[in-house]
Formats: structure tokens, C-alpha cells, sequence
């Protein structure tokens, strides 16, 4: 990788570290559902005028259908999972529950294209999973059921990842990826607005500068900048290299947390992020297990 494309992964990793610190931070005053309409719109806003730059045809009509489904599958139910999840759980909580993606991302890929499942991947998924348990179990919070409810949510919102990418990979291919990027934006902000509407009044009466500022950063920066260099690395070094900034998430997400909103890092934060990542990097290939690369399924 270059040094410049090494400092746009890094980069990326920080401005995607902050999102999970900013939700922890809006959603309280705004609502998860709100939330994340501002942070969709102001994303599709802030993508369409890059992709224009650029000269991207969107072929709105042609490709309503696969906007909509993406920007349901990878903006707009994780979006809101993740928004919901921050009212009840740590930064790094979220951060670790979004690097199972890649896995789940495996696992769709067995269910609708029909790829085989190796032993590696599937003791990757159990080694996740553990992960998780570990976290959760000896992490700085106590663990009650609301705790629980929002670590099932980061884990659906990995989940709704992973289908959206397979589905992205099999419907559109020979889309562009900034016309994908932008108009799943668009269509994920349209499907928002019925269940942001009724909170509206609210925030105009109990908005503060802090929270405004927060969905601001997550709109135009954590959703419309860092997609666009995001598509930049995997335009100039490939998917599978672009995709390892999941790996600098959990920790550029725990550090930002801990400096502004003073969330512990403690020794369950450390090992429960060290077993999720380790579990992502084997589901990547990353890390070879010999005897083990045999298809289960």
C-alpha cells in the first residue's frame, strides 16, 4: 500500500472511530430514528456532490430498486441499530460489533451465492461470537438486559452489513460505486422520514449545539467524506485491503471516547476487541490456520 493510500486508511479509521462517540452523543437529544435521518441526508447530500464532480451517472429510475435495498441493508436499519445501541452501550462496544461484519459478510455470501463455508471461517464465526461473550462479560459496564438488547443491535446492524454488501455484489456490479454510495444514501433518508418525522418537534425544543454539531460530523464527515475516500482506496488498492480499516476502528473508536466523553478502556475492552479482530482477520484470510482451509459446506 502507498504512504498516501496508508494515510487515507488511517485517516478513515479515525473520522469512523468518531462516529460511534458522536451517536453516543445525538442520539439521547434527538432519538436514534432522527438521528440518523439527518445523518443519512446530510451524507447523500454531502456524496451527491462529489459523485457530480466526478461526472457519475446515477440512472435513477433504472436502479431505484437496488438503491433502495442497499440503503435499507447498509444505512438505514444499521444506522438505526447503532443509534439505538449508543443509548445503552459503550463506544467500543459498537466499534467491536461492527468488525463482525466481514464474517457475517461470509455467511450471506454462503446463504445467497451459494459460496462454500471452510472449517477456518466457521471457527471465526464461533471465535466472534466469543469474543463478544467476553466483552460483554468482563467489560466496564454491568451487564443488564438493556446492555444485552444493545449489543444484539450493533450485532444486527453487522448482520444487515453483511447482506448488504453480498447483495451489493450480486445486483450492482456494473452500477458505479459512487451512484450506489449516493443513491442508497438518498433512498435510506426517504425510508427515514416517516419514523423521524414525529421527533422533529422535539428537537427543535430540546436540540443543543452539541448534538446538532454531532450529526453535522456524522452526515458530512463520517458518512459523506469517509465514503468517498473509502471508494477511493478500494478504486486504487482493492477491496481486500481497503476493508482491513475495520481492524483500526474498535481502538481509534475507544480512544476518541475515552478523550471526550470518558469511557473506560479497560482490560475486557482490550481482550474482547483483540479475539473479535483476530476472529474478522481469520474470516478474511488474513490469518491461515493450516488443515483447516477444507470447505464444511
Amino acid at each position: 500500500m502507498s504512504t498516501a493510500n496508508l494515510i487515507r486508511l488511517v485517516a478513515l479509521a479515525m473520522i469512523w472511530g468518531t462516529s460511534f462517540m458522536l451517536m453516543r452523543i445525538a442520539s439521547p437529544v434527538f432519538g436514534p430514528f432522527l438521528t440518523t435521518f439527518g445523518r443519512a441526508s446530510l451524507g447523500a447530500l454531502a456524496i451527491y456532490l462529489f459523485a457530480r464532480s466526478r461526472g457519475i451517472e446515477f440512472e435513477w429510475k433504472k436502479n431505484s430498486k437496488v438503491y433502495l435495498i442497499i440503503g435499507l441493508g447498509n444505512t438505514a436499519v444499521p444506522f438505526s441499530l447503532f443509534a439505538w445501541s449508543a443509548l445503552h452501550v459503550p463506544s467500543a462496544y459498537m466499534a467491536t460489533m461492527n468488525s463482525l461484519a466481514p464474517i457475517f459478510t461470509a455467511v450471506f455470501g454462503f446463504i445467497m451465492l451459494g459460496e462454500g463455508l471452510s472449517w477456518t471461517r466457521i471457527g471465526a464465526f464461533m471465535m466472534g461470537l466469543f469474543g463478544v461473550a467476553v466483552l460483554v462479560g468482563i467489560g466496564p459496564i454491568d451487564v443488564t438486559p438493556w446492555v444485552i438488547a444493545g449489543v444484539l443491535a450493533g450485532m444486527g446492524a453487522a448482520v444487515c452489513y453483511g447482506f448488504a454488501a453480498t447483495y451489493t455484489r450480486m445486483y450492482a456490479k456494473e452500477i458505479p460505486a459512487l451512484a450506489t454510495a449516493t443513491g442508497s444514501q438518498f433512498a435510506a433518508a426517504l425510508a427515514l422520514l416517516p419514523f423521524a418525522a414525529p421527533s422533529i418537534p422535539h428537537a427543535f425544543s430540546h436540540g443543543t449545539a452539541q448534538a446538532l454539531l454531532a450529526v453535522g460530523i456524522l452526515g458530512v464527515v463520517c458518512t459523506g467524506i469517509a465514503y468517498a475516500m473509502f471508494f477511493q482506496l478500494i478504486s486504487t488498492e482493492g477491496a481486500s485491503k481497503a476493508v482491513t480499516v475495520t481492524f483500526l476502528i474498535p481502538a481509534t473508536a475507544s480512544i476518541w471516547a475515552a478523550i471526550f466523553l470518558g469511557e473506560a478502556i479497560t482490560h475486557g475492552i482490550v481482550i474482547g476487541i483483540a479475539i473479535v479482530l483476530c476472529a474478522t482477520a481469520i474470516s478474511l484470510g488474513l490469518i491461515k490456520i493450516p488443515g483447516l482451509s477444507r470447505k464444511a459446506a
